[in-house]
């Protein structure tokens, strides 16, 4: 269940006043003539804890900066209008209209808007306040973003947001040498974009390497390069807090959360590993605030990179689909069906004409795993899906009737209305 905003608040509140009370409780506790105390034996350490000085990120940073750019996208006239004027409903609670659906109502975007007037706190718990028409000069008629060089050809990758609809996008280079950009394509399910860098003619760029984003783990330490605030090349570093976050953006959620410092402007900007590897798109932060209160979210980048290389092949993302609609496994629904686990993704409806139902998919079956992949719930095996090309035939696990068994169903292509497996 996602936790609203105030709830994470006032939770915040709470334990901070606890941590506080507990300590006062604990001095307070000491007799003033206590008896001997039990030495308190430590066990062996789990693990052998680094010794010397923390190894410097310098050289790294050194060689990924130049992947990194800065994108400055100018809207149509008819938006940069509404921008200019404060239309709150284009970005309801601080948002840029290209966000999908019911982000907007938990997360805060990085996505700087340099239209909006500074003293209206866009990123606030509220949204903006109505300030009446504020026209804006040339200097003011745009915005920033970041992003990364996959391709040495120029191909950049970012988030969707940050180029919105955009007829004129600038990349700018980490030595200052800017060109413009074509967007080749984009696909909002993901926020994710892709341009191509123009009138670089025998200029050979340097593309980031991939890394494996399945296998990062919590704890692992990361780092993020971007463009907070029009602050070209700014690094901040942490660790990743937790995996496999869903925030409301779509049906695809599969976020990174990190607590490295990133603001406003670092959307579509690099997440790198500690090998120098881009592991993640910094694209939304929680900021009760509107500042960054070390709660961010990135796109893995196993995601990242099958979306840009679709986008630059065929200008357009196609996602294998089974032809099912589906439902969560809840605790009432298990104890219904006599399954020990409330885990899984109940298929409420088989399209007659699918491949689910021609591979014998049943409404009523839950599905426990794909393609040898774990299911636990609706998200995990829509995104299953969708990474498959049509074609694919792969074993699925299912719980029918309380009993388990396997079938092999045949990815289809995309189907239209409300089967979305």
């Amino acid at each position: 269940m996602a936790i609203s905003k105030i709830q994470l608040g006032v939770s915040a509140v709470l334990l901070a006043g606890t941590g506080a009370a507990a300590g006062v409780l604990f001095a307070d506790r000491v007799p003033a003539a206590a008896s001997p105390v039990p030495a308190i034996v430590a066990g062996p350490a789990a693990f052998a804890p680094a010794t010397g000085p923390a190894a410097s990120l310098a050289d790294m940073v050194e060689a990924v900066g130049p992947s990194v750019v800065q994108i400055q996208v100018k809207p149509d006239a008819g938006r940069m209008q509404q921008m200019a004027y404060g239309d709150q409903e284009q970005f309801g609670g601080g948002f840029g209209g290209q966000l999908p659906g019911g982000l907007e109502d938990r997360l805060r975007d990085l996505f700087g808007n340099a239209l909006r007037e500074r003293g209206s706190n866009p990123f606030g718990n509220e949204a903006p306040q109505q300030r009446g028409p504020q026209p804006r000069g040339p200097e003011h008629a745009g915005a920033l973003g970041s992003g990364f060089i996959v391709d040495a050809s120029g191909v950049v990758v970012t988030n969707n947001h940050v180029v919105g609809n955009a007829t004129t996008v600038t990349v700018q280079l980490s030595d200052g040498r800017e060109f413009q950009g074509i967007v080749l394509g984009r696909d909002p399910q993901t926020d994710l974009a892709v341009i191509r860098i123009e009138g670089a003619k025998n200029t050979s760029f340097t593309p980031v390497s991939w890394g494996d984003s399945d296998r990062t783990r919590v704890g692992d330490s990361v780092f993020a390069v971007g463009s907070p605030f029009g602050l070209g090349n700014t690094v901040t570093a942490g660790i990743v807090s937790a995996r496999g976050r869903e925030i409301g953006a779509g049906p695809y959620d599969d976020f990174l959360q990190v607590d490295a410092a990133i603001n406003s402007g670092n959307s579509g900007g690099p997440l790198f590993d500690a090998r120098g590897r881009v592991v993640g798109v910094n694209t939304a932060i929680f900021s009760p605030s509107g500042g960054n209160v070390g709660i961010g979210f990135a796109i893995p980048a196993h995601m990242a990179q099958q979306v840009a290389q679709q986008i630059v092949a065929n200008g357009k993302v196609s996602r294998g689909r089974i032809g099912v609609a589906l439902q969560p496994v809840t605790p009432e629904i298990a104890n219904s069906l006599g399954i020990e686990e409330a885990k899984g993704a109940l298929i409420a409806q088989v399209d007659p004409s699918g491949s689910a139902a021609r591979s014998g998919l049943r409404q009523g079956d839950i599905v426990r795993s794909f393609g040898g992949k774990p299911v636990n719930d609706t998200r995990d095996l829509a995104r299953l899906v969708a990474e498959l090309k049509s074609g694919t035939s792969v074993p699925v696990g299912i719980v029918r009737a309380g009993k388990a068994m396997s079938l092999d169903v045949t990815i289809g292509g995309e189907v239209a209305g409300p089967v979305i497996g």
